[in-house]
């Protein structure tokens, strides 16, 4: 069962600010980037396709921050590594870490997502428990990876 995911990204010119760093939103992009790539390492997809005799569920986000410790520059290469910090019945949070060329840490995220399914009578969407298809492939890293590491 998948519990960690990593991928490479480069800083686009488009992602820095006037400093030449990667500007603070753009963070969130990168996360939201590395949680699409785990769901599909995993064959699903963010947005759930209609699969026959299964309930099609979304996953907003109930919650996201990031904290930053290092600057990533123009051009930079660097890790996105998604951790699933926690399964509970209806929620998934993953911690996302990236990481410079050198291993230093350059900023720590979370993301909580709900697992929701849209009532076709009203249209709204209402939390639901994970189905068993995910829970299959997914589960919670070990305490020792999530620990905040000094250098990767």
């Amino acid at each position: 069962m998948a519990h960690r995911f990593t991928c490479t990204e480069r800083v686009q010119f488009s992602d820095t600010d006037m400093a030449g760093i990667v500007h603070f939103s753009n963070f969130f992009r990168y996360m939201e980037r590395v949680e699409h790539a785990f769901f599909r390492s995993l064959g699903f997809s963010i947005v759930d396709p209609p699969v026959e005799g299964a309930e099609r569920v979304g996953w907003p986000r109930v919650h996201a921050a990031c904290d930053y410790m290092a600057p990533l520059r123009f051009e930079e290469e660097f890790e996105c590594e998604l951790l699933v910090e926690e399964v509970r019945h209806k929620v998934i949070r993953h911690l996302i870490r990236f990481w410079k060329s050198d291993g230093e840490l350059a900023a720590e995220g979370r993301i909580t997502a709900a697992c929701v399914r849209k009532d076709p009578t009203t249209g709204k969407f209402k939390a639901i428990e994970i189905p068993q298809r995910f829970r299959d492939k997914i589960e919670a890293a070990s305490h020792e990876l999530l620990r905040r590491p000094e250098r990767h």
